[in-house]
């Protein structure tokens, strides 16, 4: 059976490459799918196959994992739970992503920041959830800000959320879509520049757009994007994200994420025939040669 999983999933990854335009990712496992999770407090992470993507910065016990709770444009969706404040998990694209002590960080650029169009995503947030009403699941575009790899001390990350854009209570139970342009307010973590920078001069620090990141990070490049949830949120998350995307320099790259099909397992009968009809494929050759 595990032979012919493999089998199923090498020909699916071929069918769905990870790295073209509208790639399908699918889970490391069968359906349900999967769901990675670490009870520890320091950050860790499993590479979704090699598609580039991979669960990371997971702690304090928060689950991620393309499974099919949440089914979105298919079969599944990626799915995240953060059971109290400490608990984070993120759905991740890293270019060139290398493992640091088990999770993953990159080890080299997308391209320029300045290049950045657009990138977008749809999210799902459980009613059951209990943290604020104003939380969904993030969407980050992850950045070394001179563009110098060598240099950690300035890598970090720009943050879209509603609550910055306009929005309140989030809606539950359904499918939102988001998209983030160069009018876009995003905040920042890291960077080289501290959390929630102010980097207009505005009386308020989260109201940078795209744009303005962009003209203050002349020199930044791209590590990945990620999708995820926790780090701070009182209470308890459930929820999901689906249909990354993201335009660099004119190009548009989107990933679906979708839950490995089962592999089926022929009936004993079947075997039976099988096995049959090449015996009496070995006995009609062994006439003929004689």
């Amino acid at each position: 059976m595990l032979k012919r999983v493999l089998f199923l999933k090498a020909a699916l990854m071929l069918a769905g490459s990870a790295i073209a335009s509208g790639a399908v990712i699918y889970s490391n496992n069968p359906s349900p799918g999967d769901s990675f999770t670490n009870p520890g407090g320091t950050g860790q992470g499993q590479a979704v196959d090699a598609s580039g993507w991979y669960y990371n910065n997971v702690r304090n016990s928060a689950t991620v994992g393309i499974n099919n709770a949440y089914p979105y444009a298919g079969n599944g969706s990626v799915y995240s739970n953060s059971p109290s404040g400490s608990g984070k998990a993120d759905i991740e694209f890293l270019a060139g992503g290398v493992d640091v002590l088990g999770n993953y960080y990159a080890s080299s650029s997308l391209g320029l920041f300045s290049d950045l169009e657009s990138f977008s995503y749809s999210w799902y947030r459980d009613s059951s959830s209990t943290v604020a009403s104003n939380l969904h699941p993030a969407l980050r575009v992850l950045l070394d800000a001179d563009g110098n790899l060598a240099t950690l001390t300035d890598r970090g990350g720009l943050v879209f959320e509603l609550a910055y854009n306009g929005g309140g209570a989030v809606a539950v139970d359904t499918w939102v879509a988001n998209s983030v342009n160069s009018s876009t307010y995003l905040w920042n973590y890291g960077l080289g520049i501290g959390f929630a920078a102010n980097i207009n001069s505005s009386p308020y620090a989260y109201d940078a757009s795209l744009a303005e990141w962009q003209a203050y990070f002349p020199n930044a490049v791209i590590l990945g994007f990620n999708a995820g949830v926790g780090s701070g949120w009182n209470g308890v998350f459930t929820g999901a994200v689906d249909s990354i995307s993201w335009t660099l320099g004119g190009q548009t790259e989107s990933f679906n994420f979708e839950v490995l099909p089962q592999a089926e397992i022929p009936e004993p009968s079947s075997w039976l025939l099988a096995g049959a009809g090449l015996l009496a494929l070995g006995l009609r050759l062994r006439r003929r040669a004689a």
